[in-house]
């Protein structure tokens, strides 16, 4: 009945509100349909837009709420020598600004049926999103998890060694299995760990009313935390644990059904624990980071050496940056001249925490801005008593702490959507 009832309120919906609900299934469309999806949100914002009823106070909350990084990042211009990189970034960067308008602009539209049909509609497009890549891994076994090729030993300068370790047979077989994933979604693993652990949230509020009756969200949950955990993402499966476990905290008040979900749950973290990537952490401090083959490195020390670089940076230009379009640049140069390890030729590696992104990029005003930004929103939902929004913010908040969420179109439009639905949603 559910399902009927969701489908029919799809196909009853405007087409002003199956424009909203098109921007909950960004998890499966490719960049360009998104930002298709976008604009005709925002036409369909514009198309019912009225000066006259939208007050000063709500203009100055959407500039608080919405857009203090953005208009940060922007100031920093004024200090870019690369100013191409600059504008190119804040293109890139423009959807941070544009979804919270037209949230703004349609927020009459935002009832609590239509946000919690897009809130399915999102877990659905998690879920399509890993069904895909696994009928992809079934079919690609062999490429995914057979031997390491000759290619792969000369790639990663394995033939250095006289023999190779299963650590490093893991870590080589680990590296494809993300890279394959990669290639077939165009998301990186952390992001799709990032929506799991949200879907997951949106699952909870509905299982744990009804745990045995609802079974098959159980397995939901697990398939999740599953995939996380297969994929490789120590902070979704951390966020994951966290979730789970303040939700049963809260939730269920059956002793003997919280009993043994905790139980299931201690074992989770214990095999989480013996996950080869948190094994990379013990690894991480060893500072043979400028060691030419790659039985050193693994994404603890090189994301280690990435914060030393980025933290030197700040050191530099503590209050004023070195501008949104020069940090990449700034930083690449002091991967050469302090660690000069070929990991760092392979790519460009950013900042990798949102936090230093945004002090490195535009000073210390651009990490207040940030900080005043969430501030805003997490009071807001506070006193508004929108819990599952706070839960939200937290978990990205977490997530911001080892990756640059605002930077790439899988955090943006994540992170400017949920937070402006929750805030525009009528009480």
């Amino acid at each position: 009945m559910l399902k009927m009832s969701c489908l029919e309120q799809f196909y009853r919906a405007s087409l002003t509100e199956k424009t909203i609900l098109l921007m909950a299934a960004f998890p499966i469309l490719p960049y360009a349909l998104r930002s298709v999806s976008i604009g005709l949100f925002l036409l369909a914002g514009l198309s019912q837009f009225k000066l006259r009823t939208i007050p000063s106070r709500e203009w100055l909350r959407f500039f608080g709420a919405f857009t203090l990084g953005y208009f940060a990042l922007t100031l920093s211009l004024g200090i870019t020598s690369d100013m191409d990189s600059g504008f190119n970034e804040l293109g890139q960067l423009a959807a941070l600004v544009l979804i919270p308008l037209g949230f703004l602009l349609l927020k009459d539209k935002l009832t609590s049926d239509l946000i919690r049909l897009f809130k399915m509609i999102f877990v659905v497009s998690c879920f399509l999103l890993i069904s895909y890549q696994v009928v992809q891994i079934i079919w690609h076994w062999e490429t995914v998890f057979g031997a390491i090729t000759e290619s792969e030993v000369i790639a990663f300068n394995l033939d250095l060694l006289v023999s190779v370790p299963d650590f490093l047979v893991d870590r080589v077989l680990g590296h494809r299995l993300r890279e394959f994933t990669i290639a077939v979604t165009d998301t990186h693993p952390t992001y799709q760990a990032l929506w799991l652990v949200i879907s997951v949230l949106f699952i909870m509020k509905s299982w744990v009313n009804q745990p045995m009756k609802k079974w098959y969200l159980a397995l939901l949950i697990g398939t999740a935390c599953f995939w996380v955990y297969f994929i490789g993402s120590r902070m979704g499966q951390l966020g994951m644990a966290l979730i789970i476990g303040s939700l049963l905290f809260t939730q269920i008040a059956d002793l003997r059904i919280k009993l043994g979900i905790y139980i299931l749950l201690i074992m989770g973290l214990l095999a989480m624990y013996q996950h080869p990537r948190f094994q990379e952490i013990a690894q991480g401090f060893n500072p043979s980071i400028s060691a030419d083959h790659i039985a050193h490195y693994n994404s603890s020390n090189v994301r280690l050496a990435v914060w030393h670089c980025t933290i030197e940076t700040v050191k530099t230009n503590v209050w004023l940056g070195t501008g949104v379009g020069d940090l990449q640049a700034v930083l690449n140069l002091c991967y050469k001249t302090t660690f000069n390890a070929p990991v760092f030729t392979w790519t460009n590696y950013n900042t990798h925490n949102q936090y230093l992104h945004f002090w490195a990029s535009a000073g210390l005003f651009g990490l207040l801005s940030l900080f005043f930004q969430c501030f805003l929103l997490g009071r807001y939902f506070f006193k508004n008593k929108r819990f599952v929004a706070i839960s939200v913010l937290m978990v990205t908040l977490l997530f911001m702490m080892t990756e640059n969420i605002l930077v790439r179109s899988d955090g943006i439009h994540f992170f400017t959507t949920f937070m402006a639905i929750f805030f525009y949603a009528k009480r």
